[in-house]
């Protein structure tokens, strides 16, 4: 007879275990060996000496009557075994069904399904295991069901296993398994009790999908999202949020230095025009490679009479292309305001020597802004400012920007909107 479904996160029993099903047969077959000793004694009986009494008109025993009793014993005992073994084979075909389905269900399966006993060991594995892990039934057999987890994530899985068999509801869980080839796998987990007919927890069900590729696209979105598609550099937004930190860091100690410097590459159209949008997107690659080379080998600001090696470092350092031919860096941890323009003329002593795109020489120069203070997207225009002032007086220089910068810029960008409102026609 089937159970009524539980509610929760339990498994119950829909048919009776193979168990029961052994003890139901031999209570039945016990039952029919007892009542054919019963009916065997009842014959021999009939023949022992003196057992009937007759008179001429009654008989108290008479043979017919026990015959037919016997009979009438024997046939309904015969009803009643061939119902019993009929109820026993409808059990089996339904046993027998389910673990057709169930078998079709676990092999056409994407995710890994795994039962787990009472005391921690595997006693099934779906193929999908071998699908996504490599491994053989044989093989997750003979191992502990921790070995392919990774160290870090053991405790975790450990805990979840036993929060279920206590409370008697999984939760979901991810962690990383190693597949048989030594690479690690992130598999997304959900965990089911199985219960006996008496309500206890017999062992776990624990079904595992793959969630690598997820975790790889949520990763990818992620990173793009704070870093440039082409260099692999920071971009705005990430170099604006550390931007705020080393705002907020000196905001608590008055005496933390940090500087912003905005490069722009010279005549960096002519070079696109000239080789092609891909050659020019190749040499951006190898500029960020050289930026990045410089400010985390040495992260060092050699001062007058100094070597590299004896120069004093500077803390953290943030490359960011916020887009075309233009890149960013925050400083951190400087000792003073000079020491910005030293990282500037470094930055150019490192764009020098000439880059190899595709069988060209290219030999560039940048024109770099500096600023030191105010508010995150303060910083950045006036880093802007100051390179765009330094392109007018030469390229290939530095300045670090002050009032008169930004009193200047706001002038020519009124005077250039009156312009254009004095050529536009009138009614326009």
């Amino acid at each position: 007879m089937k159970r009524p479904i539980e509610s929760g996160n339990s498994v119950p029993y829909l048919l009776p275990s193979a168990r029961r099903i052994e003890f139901r047969e031999w209570w039945l077959w016990g039952f029919a060996v007892a009542v054919t000793l019963l009916l065997t004694f009842a014959v021999i009986s009939l023949t022992f000496p003196g057992f009937y009494l007759y008179t001429d008109k009654v008989s108290y025993l008479n043979l017919r009557e026990w015959v037919r009793g016997l009979a009438a014993l024997v046939l309904l005992f015969d009803v009643y075994t061939i119902y019993q073994h009929a109820q026993l084979q409808h059990v089996r075909r339904e046993m027998a069904a389910r673990d057709r389905v169930f078998q079709l269900i676990t092999e056409n399966a994407a995710d890994m399904i795994a039962v787990i006993d009472r005391q921690g060991h595997r006693v099934y594995n779906s193929p999908a295991y071998r699908k996504v892990l490599g491994y053989s039934q044989d093989e997750l057999i003979r191992t502990s069901p921790l070995e392919q987890i990774h160290p870090d994530d053991r405790d975790r899985v450990v805990g979840a296993a036993e929060k279920a068999r206590l409370t008697g509801r999984g939760e979901r869980l991810e962690y990383r398994m190693r597949h048989k080839d030594g690479s690690w796998r992130v598999l997304e987990s959900t965990t089911n009790v199985i219960r006996n007919a008496d309500g206890e927890v017999e062992g776990l069900v624990v079904v595992n999908r793959d969630i690598t590729d997820r975790k790889r696209a949520e990763e990818a979105l992620a990173h793009n999202a704070f870093y440039d598609g082409l260099t692999g550099l920071a971009n705005r937004t990430l170099l604006i949020e550390r931007l705020m930190r080393a705002l907020s860091i000196r905001r608590r100690h008055g005496d933390f230095k940090f500087a912003v410097l905005f490069i722009d590459i010279d005549e960096f159209k002519v070079i696109n025009d000239s080789l092609g949008h891909a050659a020019g997107d190749a040499l951006l690659v190898q500029i960020a490679q050289r930026l990045t080379s410089y400010l985390r080998r040495v992260d060092v600001v050699a001062r007058p009479g100094q070597s590299e090696r004896e120069a004093d470092t500077f803390g953290e350092s943030t490359i960011a292309r916020p887009g075309g031919d233009e890149f960013l860096v925050l400083v951190e941890e400087l000792h003073n305001p000079s020491d910005a323009i030293r990282v500037a003329e470094r930055i150019q002593k490192k764009l020098a020597p000439p880059f190899e795109v595709d069988g060209h020489e290219i030999v560039v120069t940048g024109s770099i802004g500096i600023a030191f203070s105010g508010d995150a997207q303060g910083m950045l225009r006036d880093a802007e400012i100051a390179m765009y002032r330094s392109k007018q007086t030469g390229k290939a220089r530095y300045e670090v920007f002050d009032k008169a910068m930004h009193a200047s810029a706001v002038r020519r960008l009124q005077l250039e909107t009156d312009l254009r409102k004095a050529g536009r026609p009138q009614g326009v």
